[in-house]
């Protein structure tokens, strides 16, 4: 069984590349391409998106909870996985059936940009990640993930120049979706073999499918909502806004939620082995260093945010501003649903406590966009969305608190927070005395990061916190693998 630790290592790697290609990508294509021509991007994506999300169900986090359970045993693995892709693949011809009428009969603006995003819905048909997240064997989606990504920046600096390469880049982002999940199939026979899946093979995952697809259709939905109703009712620019807004927080919101994609399996393991002491030390464990690390980022983003935005998107971004500071406390409390639907709810197959309080989230959204979308544009979404994202994590944190008593890592929250305060304080308070510049901006982001990493050290040595000595193992088995490569 491959260790957490190897994995961790290897997500991270990717996630950090995750940030620091949008780092080139997003200020060059706000440049070149222009608030507009991204909010159309934004839209069509949207759209598109809805019919993914049908096409793919539940696959992803159910595909990856079943193959953890009978990854030990070759013929029920070899049974589960040609019955879950069957099922994928009815479920995206169907729904690409749809995006052809859509197309033909409802598409009335930018008809080629959204006749390329069709390309996501191939995408879906061939996705396997599941399997191999399942078997916990990450160094091939990492791999394969990290040569696409790569590519695709390449791509992008090379043939995207103008507002009228819309088309192109939306190709390149599709087109390179398509491929990442095509290679996987490469790596297929080392893991499974050929089989015919009987009928009832497939329609016996039809109903587990549903319940884990149902709160992701809830979170998806007053995702993709936001993006979509915006194009409807204000305007592609408050679009464009809200999209490059919502990627500086969700660049980063990557990082975390990849500790959650490797630690999926391993919980759903301990679960089905019921094995629930072991479990609940690990959600403990993850959901501080989670913490730790969201209100790092959340805060910090904010802190710096004044200067950073018009550096990264160039001038006629300035209302990027606003909007990253209500996605801050966002950022933190998206990381901390996380943490409890992927380690918690999800392993231990309570998907209707889970729907439940997502629905909570996706109705207050609605009601939100409906008020506030048409009179203050993308600062009416952002405050739907936090709204959404509130409730959302408050109804699920009460399923999690019938069964894990959270009383330390509740006060460890509370600590954190005072000092990402002071992190911002001491960014704000040093700004002042600093020339208008990269420089400048580096400079804040070394000072908080020094203030919140000093603070939290003094901490877990006064508390004699595992964090400590967990982070300090880490780094030196990095350090041990470099030497000895």
């Amino acid at each position: 069984m491959a260790s957490i630790r190897k994995n961790l290592t290897l997500q991270t790697c990717y996630q950090v590349l995750s940030v620091c290609l949008p780092l080139i990508t997003a200020p060059y294509l706000a440049r070149v391409l222009g608030a507009s021509a991204l909010g159309i991007f934004s839209y069509t994506s949207a759209v598109v998106g809805y019919f993914t999300l049908f096409a793919f169900l539940g696959t992803g986090n159910y595909g990856t909870r079943t193959v953890a359970a009978v990854r030990d045993d070759a013929k029920a693995l070899n049974t589960n996985f040609w019955g879950i892709f069957a099922l994928q693949v009815c479920s995206t011809v169907l729904l690409s059936i749809a995006y052809i009428v859509y197309l033909l009969f409802f598409c009335r603006d930018n008809q080629i940009v959204a006749a390329i995003q069709g390309l996501m819905l191939l995408s879906c048909v061939t996705d396997i990640s599941w399997l191999f997240f399942g078997l916990e064997n990450f160094t091939v989606t990492v791999t394969r993930s990290i040569f696409i990504k790569l590519l695709t920046l390449v791509c992008i600096l090379l043939f995207v120049k103008s507002p009228g390469d819309l088309w192109l880049y939306t190709l390149i982002m599709a087109g390179g979706s398509v491929l990442s999940q095509a290679i996987l199939w490469f790596n297929l026979p080392k893991e499974i073999h050929f089989q015919c899946p009987a009928l009832r093979e497939i329609i016996g995952h039809i109903t587990p499918n549903l319940m884990l697809f149902f709160p992701l259709l809830a979170i998806s939905v007053y995702h993709l909502m936001d993006k979509t109703m915006l194009g409807i009712l204000s305007t592609y620019e408050q679009t464009g806004f809200y999209y490059n807004a919502d990627k500086v927080v969700n660049i980063p919101l990557a990082i975390l939620n990849g500790a959650g994609i490797v630690l999926l399996p391993r919980m759903s393991a301990l679960t089905e082995a019921k094995n629930y002491p072991e479990a609940d030390k690990l959600f403990v464990q993850t959901f501080c260093a989670i913490a730790a690390i969201g209100v790092a980022m959340g805060i910090g983003i904010a802190a710096v945010s004044r200067e950073f935005v018009p550096l990264f998107f160039g001038p006629g971004y300035e209302p990027c501003v606003l909007l990253v500071y209500f996605f801050a406390p966002i950022f933190i409390i998206k990381s901390f649903s996380h943490v409890s639907s992927t380690q918690f709810l999800i392993p231990r197959h309570q998907e209707k406590k889970m729907t439940f309080a997502i629905c909570i989230g996706a109705v207050a959204n609605l009601i939100c966009n409906i008020t506030l979308i048409p009179v203050y544009g993308a600062v009416g979404a952002v405050i739907g969305t936090l709204v959404a994202e509130l409730l959302s994590f408050l109804f699920q944190f009460k399923f999690v608190l019938m069964a894990i008593s959270l009383k330390k890592a509740f006060t460890q929250v509370a600590i954190y927070i005072c000092m990402g305060i002071i992190m911002w304080l001491g960014v704000r308070w040093i700004h002042p005395y600093l020339p208008g510049s990269v420089v400048a901006l580096l400079i804040e982001i070394i000072v908080g990061s020094v203030i919140y990493t000093g603070l939290c050290a003094l901490y877990w040595k006064k508390t004699h916190n595992p964090l400590l000595s967990q982070l300090y193992q880490y780094c030196q088995s990095i350090k041990n693998k470099l030497y000895n490569n």
